[in-house]
């Protein structure tokens, strides 16, 4: 697992570039640590219904500050877990925060700037996407992953203590917070992974990477080969991603959006 703080920077042989800019969920990066190169495009690692949900939560936190993440925390599992660790055990950071602050906070550049948005996980009106949802439900409800269910919190704490090997010194003169936060969500996405099987890990990391490559040839079209897809993506996931990208699998077209109207209305 490459719990490296760098963002890795993967050409594509036809051209373009994809950046997997590792972000932990709730956690607001430090500016330092924002991209501060030209990019072209966005991937968002969610579908076109992702903007809504953001815009739920915004209005939500305008009217009762912390609502979303008290929700969350009350709803327990893994996310609860997550999110109660973190903001109540990471210090020199913004944490808890809805919608997550970064992905958000690039959504809202691209939109400003008339930067293309490509939505990377298909819509539920995508028939193989649907199907692929329907197996991963049916081997996380098998008898012996809900039995695991019921030791979440033991999981957790081993799961802790396997990701210290992982862990990055952050960047300098960054905050010490940062990697106790990046733990956390190594563990989070971990435990997450290990509730669905191996196969279909694989299954959606390929079908993510070939839409990333349906996104970036896209943007080949008005920027060549200096075209760049820049992707918030979480820390942990960017090392199956990037071997994904590297099978080179064919490019599919990804959910493309501008989605300022979406902002407007």
């Amino acid at each position: 697992m490459n719990l490296d703080w760098e963002d890795i920077h993967w050409k594509d042989p036809d051209g373009g570039t994809i950046v997997l800019h590792g972000v932990l969920p709730t956690v607001v990066l430090p500016n330092a640590m924002r991209p501060r190169f030209t990019w072209h495009g966005l991937g968002i690692m969610g579908s076109s219904e992702e903007i809504e949900v953001w815009m739920e939560e915004e209005k939500a936190e305008a009217e009762d500050s912390g609502i979303n993440l008290d929700s969350a925390i009350l709803n327990g599992g893994l996310d609860g877990l997550y999110l109660e660790m973190l903001s109540f055990g990471v210090e020199g950071l913004q944490v808890g925060r809805f919608p997550d602050p970064e992905p958000r906070r690039l959504h809202k550049a691209a939109v400003n700037h008339d930067r293309s948005v490509f939505f990377i996980e298909p819509d539920m009106d995508d028939e193989d996407w649907a199907e692929f949802l329907g197996k991963e439900a049916k081997a996380m409800t098998r008898p012996l992953k809900l039995a695991r269910i019921i030791f979440t919190s033991r999981r957790w704490r081993k799961g802790i203590k396997r990701m210290r090997k992982h862990v990055v010194e952050q960047p300098p003169r960054e905050p010490d917070g940062l990697q106790a936060a990046s733990a956390l969500a190594a563990t989070w996405w971990t435990l997450n992974r290990e509730n669905s099987v191996e196969e279909l890990n694989r299954e959606k990391d390929l079908r993510f990477a070939s839409r990333l490559r349906g996104a970036l040839s896209n943007l080949r079209e008005n920027f060549g080969d200096e075209a760049v897809l820049l992707v918030p993506i979480q820390q942990a996931w960017r090392s199956s991603m990037l071997s994904a990208l590297e099978t080179m699998p064919d490019a599919e077209t990804s959910s493309l959006g501008a989605s300022s109207q979406q902002e407007e209305e």
